[in-house]
């Protein structure tokens, strides 16, 4: 299937619709890449899906391995399939994803995870009963990496007074005040959030490659109520050949910290004290990378420049990454 082409931001920015508009609630957004072995599974967990009106969108990364056969198999009539011509890579097929969407609320699902019975049903119900724009839920792992499910396997227990209903601007300082080390909310397979507030926010970084999705969670949480539903409704597949796994070998992560903090210290819609306290976090964070980018890892002389020249370049490309309406504060 062919679409239009994105604009140059990777976003098209609409208002919200309505099933009412016979629209879908929720878009169940799958981004593919090379994921014939696991995709079956993942679109078999998203159709086994009741008690909400959802669409599912496949956005295939110019995969080599048949995914895209297999899904142009599975999918409903009112299903879509899009094939991108060339790579876009991770961040920007996700983007494409939220770009082609209809639903109100956005529910990724990665082709190598898969959903629980009655997860959209839930994040539905308390996204609409709180008018909340983002929500979220525990997973269970699957892996046999047990030190991954020590590190990482309960990541919402971070967050100190976590209820049903939350002051996303609350939760966010409470990260913010521990310098961003890690994702205490989750993967995409546990959020759904309000198309609209993503659009807003300016969708998924292309240059932050380990904590992309917590810097939209980020984002997402300094503009809305965060709900939270205690039971686990999806199910993470954590492997030694996963793109959080590649990253981490290759070092292709060392600005993230940095640049999740530089979000926070930019965004207008972010509180005085997390834009503060983000602030307090930057200079540290850019001595810690500056003196590993000179010592250690490869390219180190790139890399000595590149965080030498931070301080100013940093802050105008966050300000770049946000919503017009952000970037224009």
């Amino acid at each position: 299937m062919v679409v239009s082409q994105l604009t140059p931001r990777g976003i098209v920015s609409t208002a919200d619709r309505d099933s009412s508009a016979g629209i879908p609630r929720v878009s169940v957004c799958v981004p593919t890449y090379n994921s014939a072995t696991t995709v079956a599974r993942c679109l078999g967990s998203a159709l086994a899906q009741d008690g909400v009106d959802f669409e599912i969108l496949v956005v295939d990364d110019s995969s080599a391995d048949g995914c895209a056969d297999i899904v142009n198999g599975l999918l409903r009539p009112r299903d879509r399939l899009v094939i991108n011509d060339s790579r876009l890579g991770l961040a920007g097929n996700h983007n494409r994803c939220l770009a082609l969407a209809r639903g109100t609320y956005i529910q990724f699902v990665h082709a190598d995870d898969w959903l629980l019975p009655g997860a959209l049903k839930s994040l539905v119900a308390e996204l609409d009963g709180a008018r909340a724009g983002m929500a979220f839920a525990p997973r269970k792992v699957v892996t046999e990496d047990v030190d991954f499910v020590r590190r990482y396997g309960t990541l919402h227990a971070n967050l100190k007074g976590l209820t049903t209903r939350n002051d996303g601007r609350a939760l966010v300082l409470q990260m913010v005040a521990r310098g961003l080390h890690h994702n205490w909310i989750g993967e995409p397979t546990c959020v759904m959030f309000r198309r609209q507030i993503a659009l807003d926010a300016g969708g998924f970084r292309d240059d932050i490659y380990q904590l992309l999705d917590l810097d939209l969670w980020l984002r997402l949480m300094v503009r809305t109520t965060v709900c939270f539903v205690p039971g686990e409704l999806s199910v993470r597949s954590h492997t030694a050949a996963s793109e959080s796994v590649r990253n981490k070998a290759t070092g292709r992560d060392w600005l993230d910290q940095l640049r999740l903090l530089t979000s926070m210290v930019v965004d207008r819609e972010a509180s005085p004290l997390i834009r503060a306290v983000s602030l307090l976090w930057w200079l540290p964070i850019w001595l810690r990378v500056t003196v590993e980018g000179a010592v250690l890892g490869p390219q180190r002389v790139a890399r000595l420049k590149t965080a030498l020249a931070a301080p100013f370049t940093e802050f105008g490309r966050a300000r770049g990454m946000l919503g017009p309406a952000d970037a224009r504060g």
